[in-house]
Order: C-alpha cells, then sequence, then structure tokens
C-alpha cells in the first residue's frame, strides 16, 4: 500500500499535545488584551508597545502558513534547494522596508498602507486600495488559507475538511476579534516557537536517518543548485533574484498585514530591529520546509506526487505520541496567518472605509466596535469562502486567485515606491500605472509569451511581473511628467532623505554599542550573501 494514500493515525498522547496547544494559544491571545482600552491605538495598533522580538516573530509567522508543510516541502522535493531563495532573498526587501520605508512610517504615526496613498497622492488612490486589500485578503489569503488548512488536515489526519475550518477558523478568530493586534502578534510569538520545535523534528530526525547533512549533499548534489538557468519554467534566477522589484515590495514594505507589525512596535528602533530579527529567520526557516523535501527525496525517489513528501516523512519518521506537535505546529502556521489576515482587514475597513466614509465623527470605542463587528463578518465571510471552495475541482480557483496577486504586485510597488523616492510622481501618474498595470499583465500572460518566439521559453510568472514593473514604470514617469507637479501637501516630510537612515535622537543616545541596530544588520546581510557565495560554490566550482 502506498503509504501517502492513508492518514497519519494519532494516539492519546497526540491528541492531548494538540489540544493543549489549542488552549494555551486561546489563554495568551486572552491574557494580553486583558488591559486594552477602549481605544482605536490599542485595539489596531496594540498600543504600538510590541518590543522587537515579537515584532520579528509575528512578520515571519505571519509569512508561513500551512500550505508550507505540504506545498513547499513538495516543491523542494521536485527542485531542491532553488525553493529557499526566496526566504533568503528577504535580505532585499527588508534591507529597503527598514532604511526607506519605515522611518516615514513610524515617524508620522501611520495606521494604515491607503491611508499613505491619500497623503500622498488622493483620497480615491486610498478607496481603491482599501477596497483591493480587502476583498483580496477575504477571497484569496484568509479563505484559501482556511481552505488548505482544513484540506491538508483532512488528507493527514483524518479530519473532517469542514471540521477543520470551522474549528480553525472559529479558535483564532476568538482571540484575535477579541484583543486586536496585541493578541494576534504575541499569540505569533508562541506560535513561532511551537512552529519551530515542530519544524525540525522532521528533518533531523530525516538527517539521523540517511547519515547527516554532508551524506545528502555528496548523494544528491543536484538538489542543492540554487541557480537556475533563464528558462526555468519555475525558478530563474533571473527572476528569482529580480522579483524584489514587484512582488518582494509590495508584499513586504506596502501590505498591510506586514506593516501592521513594524507600525505596532514602542519606538523605531524596536520596529527596524524586529526586520532584521525577522530576516535572521527568514534564513533559517528554510531548514524547517526544504531540507525535508530533500531528504524525502532520497529517502522516496520515485514518489509520483511531490507534495505528498511530508505526510510520507511523517508516517515513516515521527513515531506515535510525538505527532501531535506535528498537528500542533501546522496549526500554529495557519493560525497565524489567518489572525494578521482577520486583524488587518477589520483595520483596513474600519480606519479606511468606515471612519473615512461611513462616519467621520465615529468616536474611538465606535470604532473599536465597529473592528469587533467587522473582523466576525471577515471571518464568516472566509469561513463561507473556503466551504465554498471545497466544492470546486482541485485547487483550480485557488491558484488563480493566488496568481492574482502576482498581477498586482507591479503597479502598486511602482506606485509605493516612486511616492517615497520622487518628488515628481502624481495622483495621475499613480492611476494610469493602478489602471494599466493589471491589464498589462494579462496581456503578457495570454498573448506576448505564448505568441513571440523568442519570449516563449522565458514563460515565468516572474519574469512576467518584472516586464510588468518595468511597464508600470514608464507609465508612472511619463504620465506623471506630461501633468502638473503634485501640491506641497503630498511631498513635504514625505519625499525620502538621507537624515532617514539615522534614528531620532532620544533612540541614538538610547541603543548604543550592540544594541545599534546597524551592526546586526550588516550581520545579517553578510550571512545571506555568504549563503549566495557557498551555493555558487558548490553549484559551479565543486559541480561544474
Amino acid at each position: 500500500m502506498d503509504p501517502s494514500q492513508s492518514t497519519i493515525t494519532l494516539n492519546a498522547l497526540d491528541i492531548t499535545v494538540a489540544v493543549l496547544y489549542f488552549a494555551v494559544t486561546v489563554m495568551v491571545g486572552f491574557y494580553v488584551a486583558r488591559k486594552n482600552k477602549n481605544t482605536s491605538n490599542d485595539y489596531f495598533m496594540g498600543g504600538r508597545n510590541l518590543p522587537w522580538y515579537v515584532v520579528a516573530t509575528s512578520l515571519v509567522a505571519t509569512v508561513i502558513a500551512t500550505q508550507n508543510f505540504v506545498a513547499q516541502v513538495g516543491a523542494a522535493y521536485a527542485r531542491g534547494i532553488v525553493v529557499a531563495a526566496f526566504g533568503w532573498n528577504a535580505w532585499i526587501v527588508y534591507t529597503l522596508l527598514i532604511w526607506i520605508f519605515l522611518p516615514y512610517y513610524m515617524r508620522t504615526g501611520l495606521f494604515t498602507m491607503p491611508e499613505f496613498l491619500e497623503r500622498r497622492y488622493s483620497p480615491a488612490l486610498r478607496y481603491i486600495f482599501a477596497v483591493f486589500l480587502a476583498v483580496g485578503y477575504v477571497a484569496s489569503v484568509i479563505a484559501g488559507s482556511l481552505y488548505a488548512g482544513g484540506l491538508i488536515l483532512q488528507n493527514m489526519f483524518g479530519l473532517n475538511i469542514f471540521v477543520g475550518i470551522f474549528l480553525l477558523g472559529t479558535i483564532t478568530g476568538g482571540y484575535t476579534i477579541y484583543g486586536g493586534l496585541i493578541s494576534a502578534a504575541w499569540t505569533d510569538f508562541l506560535q513561532m516557537a511551537v512552529l519551530c520545535l515542530a519544524g525540525l523534528l522532521v528533518p533531523v530526525l530525516g538527517l539521523i536517518k540517511i547519515g547527516g547533512l554532508s551524506h545528502l549533499l555528496a548523494t544528491v548534489p543536484h538538489k542543492f543548485f540554487l541557480y537556475q538557468p533563464p528558462t526555468d519554467k519555475l525558478f530563474p534566477a533571473t527572476g528569482v533574484f529580480t522579483g524584489f522589484l514587484s512582488i518582494g515590495i509590495w508584499y513586504n514594505c506596502t501590505s498591510q498585514h506586514i506593516v501592521q507589525r513594524c507600525l505596532a512596535a514602542k519606538d523605531e528602533w524596536s520596529a527596524r530591529m524586529g526586520v532584521v530579527g525577522a530576516g535572521f529567520l527568514h534564513l533559517v526557516t528554510p531548514f524547517l520546509f526544504v531540507i525535508p523535501g530533500i531528504i524525502a527525496y532520497r529517502l522516496f525517489p520515485h514518489m509520483n506526487r511531490p507534495d505528498d513528501a511530508y505526510v510520507v516523512m511523517v508516517k515513516q519518521l515521527v513515531p506515535p505520541g510525538f505527532r501531535g506537535l506535528i498537528l500542533a505546529g501546522m496549526a500554529a502556521a495557519l493560525m497565524s496567518t489567518l489572525s494578521a489576515m482577520i486583524n488587518s482587514t477589520s483595520t483596513i475597513l474600519t480606519l479606511d472605509l468606515y471612519k473615512k466614509i461611513g462616519r467621520i465623527d465615529a468616536t474611538e470605542s465606535e470604532q473599536v466596535r465597529f473592528g469587533k463587528w467587522s473582523g466576525t463578518f471577515v471571518l464568516a465571510a472566509g469561513i463561507g469562502a473556503a466551504c465554498y471552495y471545497t466544492l470546486l475541482k482541485g485547487w483550480f480557483l485557488f491558484v488563480i486567485i493566488q496568481d492574482v496577486f502576482a498581477f498586482i504586485a507591479p503597479p502598486f510597488a511602482v506606485v509605493f515606491t516612486l511616492g517615497m523616492l520622487w518628488r515628481r510622481a502624481n495622483s495621475k501618474g499613480a492611476m494610469a500605472t493602478i489602471v494599466s498595470g493589471f491589464p498589462f499583465s494579462i496581456f503578457l500572460q495570454a498573448y506576448l509569451f505564448p505568441h513571440i518566439s523568442c519570449l516563449t521559453p522565458y514563460d515565468s510568472y516572474l519574469h512576467r511581473a518584472l516586464i510588468s514593473w518595468a511597464f508600470c514604470m514608464v507609465v508612472m514617469i511619463s504620465v506623471s511628467l506630461s501633468t502638473a507637479p503634485p501640491a506641497a501637501v503630498h511631498t513635504d516630510g514625505i519625499i525620502w532623505n538621507p537624515r532617514y537612515a539615522l534614528l531620532p535622537a532620544a533612540e541614538q543616545a538610547h541603543y548604543r554599542g550592540w544594541k545599534d541596530f546597524r551592526i546586526w544588520w550588516i550581520a545579517f546581510i553578510v550571512m545571506a550573501l555568504s549563503i549566495y557565495v557557498y551555493f555558487y560554490w558548490f553549484q559551479f566550482l565543486r559541480h561544474p
């Protein structure tokens, strides 16, 4: 019998571990919110008092989802270490976030990313981006994560998919809606610890079984080739290392659920240091998901479905009594992503739409009340959409919805980046970029790459994103230059200048010596570049 075709059995200890995890998570979520006041700053921004290590773990936990245990492991089984490049490339976008975007975000008391677009361009752009984010978060990330999590728990542990969706949704939504960002962030801190503990179990047991990492490198060296040719359909080096310009900037520097964690830091140093800490975590998290895929290839090289790799590894390597920890880790991955999305969507609906359009004079308590009700609605809509996805054939719709984000990333990345760096960028240029960018991405996929023979070998969503980004740059610059310059109110105090590199004077005096975040940022950069150098040596010099 194919071991991937049966579910993972859990004994009483496994179930106890999983139940205990859920109970502790809920208790932490409610406990940290006990002193919350009825203000928007407390509910949506955690009182802007998060320490750097909570910012760091929340940034990473928000990115890791249940799918990482299946899809990323399966991709590593099929393609090897190149899958880890997206995590290692965090040094590029995190550097941009630390030095360009965060100083303005933090020093102006910003609450949401759509709010920036209103300050820099116009109210219309704020509302467009707010609606886009809210709908996209519910339909894609919240519903998609719940559906994927429920499906994975059904396939791996035999839990009914509807029960899994409802259970994970209501447990996570309970403490997130009650406590707001502070509950989401501190439970992320707990969940990151559980995630690392559970995630280490499989690769450690796998490496013990095959004789260590050096043996793995020696027996399947081709799985450790980081640099793929431009004709590679999934991971061309020319796309992997340029993706930060569009998807990377959009996701890490302008997306509400990521930046909101930084905005909630207790000071600018904590925000910047939190991003650096998250960068170090991104350097090691591939060990949790990518190495297990390569180990699975070494142990079971003829699997028909690479996505079954993690299931088979758990069944073959993890003894009963420890499998509950795996279940807890998978639940932690889903719940951290879900709590971030519920809180961020609620923040956008309340501050960018309700307070700006629905009720301009809403009091603090009314904003918090609407935030809780909107969070409940968002959760219910996400659960409903996730249940609807179960009626569809396979993952087709889910994959399409995820692809939409990759299509829309280039115009918003350009609008935010030039809005921060170029004084001449104006609202007409930004609107033209957004209106034309998405159709152009569709044109690239449907017509240009399939029908032009010289481009067809390079047809990859990463290459399309790069070309779309370049197109959006041209549109933004040409339209802005051909129309009136923006008023001073839309540029003064917003356009980046070298002074942003320095912390505020009081923080410079306080965070000296080894507390200087720049020391740790440099160490992070050196480690990231060292990884690239090692794999270049391994691929081109040791195995030419």
